[in-house]
């Protein structure tokens, strides 16, 4: 199993316990899937009397159980929201961040990563209400926001998909 962390402020984003980690122009592409969190409370009016009625149910059963998208709530993520102007604001300092990082190990494949960054946040800022966006768990000493990668998150066919970019992760095997 590889746990996959932001290469900015060290948060943990992603991991691939359970899936692929399909690759699209640069970016990993993760379908997320429902999972329940919590717990059933019973309560008193579970003491249904065994005597009774086959059809009776106990009133008053809650559930504290949750529906969540399990990347979500696994990594500890926290959505944010951007409109156009906000979203283009981060995207530039954070592109400017992790091209010079990628510069300084590769400068030709700096120029294939720039075409595939720009398809993509190209994509993003002409259909920003399309989009959720999510920032990793920080810790103290982490970086600030305006470094963290943002993950995003997209419908097709009331499916999520969330979206990385491969080169601002670092993959520990643990």
């Amino acid at each position: 199993m590889r746990i996959f962390k932001c290469i900015n402020c060290n948060a943990e984003v992603l991991c691939d316990n359970d899936r692929p980690l399909p690759e699209e122009n640069g970016m990993f592409k993760v379908q997320a899937k429902y999972i329940e969190i919590g717990e059933e409370d019973f309560g008193l009016a579970a003491n249904v009397d065994e005597d009774a009625d086959e059809g009776a149910t106990a009133e008053g059963t809650e559930s504290k159980k949750q529906r969540v998208l399990d990347i979500v709530h696994h990594n500890r993520l926290t959505e944010t929201s951007f409109d156009k102007a906000g979203f283009m604001a981060y995207i530039k300092g954070y592109m400017k961040n992790l091209m010079e990082k990628i510069k300084a190990k590769d400068e030709e494949y700096a120029k294939v990563f720039a075409a595939n960054e720009q398809t993509f946040v190209k994509q993003v800022a002409a259909n920003v209400d399309d989009w959720q966006f999510f920032y990793p768990a920080m810790s103290d000493d982490a970086a600030g926001y305006d470094t963290a990668m943002v993950i995003y998150c997209r419908w097709e066919n009331e499916i999520p998909y969330f979206y990385f970019f491969k080169d601002g992760l670092k993959g520990e095997k643990v």
